[in-house]
């Protein structure tokens, strides 16, 4: 009896193994089944991207601001239409003027603003004259 049921035993496990068997082939078969056609038309042609110096951003607003915080001239340099108006922000603790060519701001403290508004056309080279050595910027009026 004992035999028996020990043969019972191995025929019920041999048919578990062939069932789990069966069932890993065919999740297998099914993850590397192919599709007919692919899924999408993915093109692996790379375009080159370009090495050109980029040309800044060209303000075409009226009125254009540059802020002065921690000793520099934010942005430094701008590119705007023939009328524009900028208007310098000192955000900084420290006084700062504005010289462009001949023409000078008053001493700007923290909070005051001084404008000018470009007529030609060009590229203005601009400085604080209390800190000359630092702040340095450029406007280019097209």
């Amino acid at each position: 009896m004992k035999l028996i049921n020990a043969i019972r035993m191995i025929e019920e496990r041999k048919i578990f193994q062939s069932l789990v068997l069966i069932l890993l082939t065919i999740a297998v078969s099914g993850c590397t089944l192919k599709p007919d056609e692919p899924a999408n038309n993915i093109s692996m042609n790379r375009t080159p991207i370009p090495t050109e110096t980029p040309i800044p951003f060209l303000f075409e607003s009226r009125t254009v601001y540059v802020e002065i915080f921690g000793s520099v001239f934010n942005p430094s340099e701008l590119n705007v239409v023939n009328g524009t108006t900028v208007r310098w922000i000192n955000k900084d603790s420290s006084q700062h003027t504005i010289l462009i060519n001949d023409i000078s701001s008053p001493s700007l403290n923290k909070r005051e603003s001084w404008n000018y508004t470009f007529d030609r056309s060009g590229t203005f080279e601009y400085s604080c004259t209390i800190q000359t050595w630092m702040l340095r910027g450029r406007i280019i009026v097209r």
